[in-house]
């Protein structure tokens, strides 16, 4: 795909985001910190987990906190508006995080959130440049894993925490397998060879992995083809199958 279609299919995505949220506030207000009723959401996953993990302490505010691979920042806006932080959220390229700014400055929230393009695997900041990161539902997808926790704990100040929602595999079965999906147990080994201490497990019971009010409708304007949609179709799937579960880990950079 060539840079001007990669931006022109970004662009329709935030426009769809837009026009469709527009159209749900109609019969009602959007939930608290979810301007776009989670369509600008990856994974699909609750974001009512993540507050989850944000909140057993970790994360305060008036830091700053880098979401790696925050994509289109639905969960760096969700976070930052309900604890107070400002974030950068780094995209997988240039006209991702153009979409990603725009559906930021629509939520007024340009002040506190900030898109970047930026390879995970060689970020553009400065050593200890964040008081923690999150890294939620999209580590298997941001390049090898030992590459990007070195960078995560390169980038985090000393004692600053890592967050990881994380996608485990259940089965190998799973149409998922060989997409960087592992168990937790491998994960937590990863975060401890990456230098990281007090690695902390939490599974996350995850009742209906629904895709959101609004979400066909998100299909019908882009396309069962768009790879957003398809991530997303696949994700709800394993989750509804038992063959991927949400587990949430944190860690520690001494």
């Amino acid at each position: 795909m060539s840079g001007d279609d990669e931006t022109a299919r970004w662009r329709a995505r935030g426009d769809a985001i837009v026009d469709i949220a527009r159209s749900l506030a109609k019969a009602g207000p959007s939930p608290r910190a979810r301007p776009f009723f989670d369509l600008d959401h990856r994974s699909g996953t609750p974001l009512a987990a993540v507050e989850d993990l944000a909140m057993r302490g970790i994360f305060r505010k008036y830091e700053h906190v880098l979401d790696l691979g925050g994509g289109l920042g639905a969960t760096t806006r969700y976070l930052t508006s309900r604890l107070g932080c400002t974030a950068t959220a780094t995209a997988a390229c240039a006209a991702e995080a153009v979409a990603g700014r725009m559906l930021t400055a629509r939520a007024a929230l340009d002040w506190q959130v900030f898109h970047v393009a930026a390879d995970a695997t060689r970020l553009p900041f400065a050593e200890a440049a964040f008081t923690h990161v999150w890294i939620l539902d999209v580590l298997p997808s941001l390049g090898p894993s030992a590459a990007v926790l070195a960078e995560a704990f390169r980038v985090l100040r000393p004692g600053g925490h890592l967050g990881v929602q994380d996608l485990s595999l259940r089965s190998d079965d799973s149409p998922l397998a060989g997409r960087g999906f592992v168990d937790e147990r491998v994960r937590e080994a990863e975060l401890a060879r990456a230098g990281l201490v007090e690695v902390v497990r939490r599974p996350v019971r995850v009742d209906d992995p629904g895709d959101g009010n609004g979400w066909e409708r998100i299909v019908a304007a882009l396309g069962e083809d768009d790879a957003l949609v398809r991530e997303r179709r696949a994700i709800r799937s394993g989750i509804a199958h038992g063959t991927l579960a949400l587990v949430q880990l944190t860690a520690r950079r001494p």
